[in-house]
């Protein structure tokens, strides 16, 4: 395990685009987008001024483009061209009535439509519950993204098995990761059911992001806790747990060349004096390598002529 980038408030969404080479994530409160070339080490990075990012998404067929959420709104960004919030292009908004909402997690499922969440008002580490939903954004509903699931408290880590027969879902403050039969044609879910439960498996904090692996097993971030698990969801059972040197770990994802590494984002957001002295690595991006496991590339999200949208 190493930190291949140090400091950050509240980082989330770790992105690999292997045509670049790149790692992107989010801090969510400071308000950045950060791109890592990993064979340089350059570390450029990208300020929204409109409020807190969450959510990176590469579109598919456009080089640098990405789609990214500001407060309860996602955008198009071309990296290479921004220049500020004004190099911004609104694609849409949910949970309109509910200002205090933002954006939380997503990922792009096998047809590249985007499933992503919210998270309602928050205030230190207290969550307004039930206040929040999960969409489905294609390129011809995005002007009323298709409300999945509703309502949820924290949305957080969507993963599909290889087969795209089920959907893994996390709402945090069910301190449980759920399973949905999907159907990829038509994106429908239904028979929602736990399929991994922190308590019953003694384990504290709460699960964040997920990812899968090409055996089909999940990892799963485990905020409050410092670590990383790997869980079977065919058998409900956890199999490994990686520790890190940080409590709060809020997200993981396969990257690297060959998708061997994985990436894990951390946060320093309501941690003491006292605490920050003990895990001065809080809120950094770390890399697990030689697990054994490999993922996946990430889908893209499809929209036809978006660099012109």
């Amino acid at each position: 395990m190493t930190c291949i980038h140090q400091g950050g408030v509240l980082s989330e969404s770790p992105l690999w685009v292997n045509e670049e080479g790149a790692l992107y994530w989010a801090d969510i409160l400071s308000q950045k987008i950060f791109r890592l070339e990993i064979d340089t080490g350059n570390v450029t990075s990208k300020y929204i001024e409109y409020g807190p990012v969450s959510l990176i998404i590469k579109v598919k067929d456009y080089p640098k483009l990405l789609l990214i959420s500001v407060r309860s709104e996602l955008y198009f960004l071309n990296w290479d061209t921004f220049e500020g919030d004004k190099s911004l292009r609104l694609l849409t908004a949910v949970d309109l009535g509910h200002p205090d909402n933002r954006c939380n997690d997503g990922k792009v499922d096998a047809k590249g439509r985007l499933w992503f969440g919210t998270i309602g008002k928050e205030s230190g580490s207290w969550h307004e519950k039930d206040a929040a939903s999960v969409y489905m954004l294609t390129e011809n509903n995005y002007k009323n993204p298709e409300v999945k699931i509703r309502p949820v408290s924290i949305s957080n880590g969507i993963a599909w098995s290889s087969d795209n027969k089920y959907m893994m879902y996390i709402d945090s403050s069910a301190r449980a990761i759920s399973v949905y039969d999907f159907d990829l044609e038509t994106g429908k879910i239904e028979n929602g059911r736990t399929l991994f439960s922190f308590p019953a498996n003694n384990l504290t904090g709460a699960p964040d992001g997920m990812t899968i692996d090409r055996d089909d097993n999940l990892w799963v971030a485990c905020f409050n806790d410092g670590k990383v698990i790997k869980i079977d969801p065919r058998a409900g059972k956890l199999l490994e747990q990686h520790r890190l040197p940080a409590t709060k770990i809020t997200s993981v994802m396969w990257g690297g060349y060959d998708y061997s590494t994985l990436y894990v984002t951390s946060a320093s957001k309501d941690l003491t004096g006292s605490e920050l002295a003990q895990q001065p690595e809080a809120g950094s991006v770390f890399a697990i390598t030689g697990t054994g496991s490999s993922g996946y590339p990430m889908n893209e999200f499809i929209f036809k002529d978006a660099d012109k949208y």
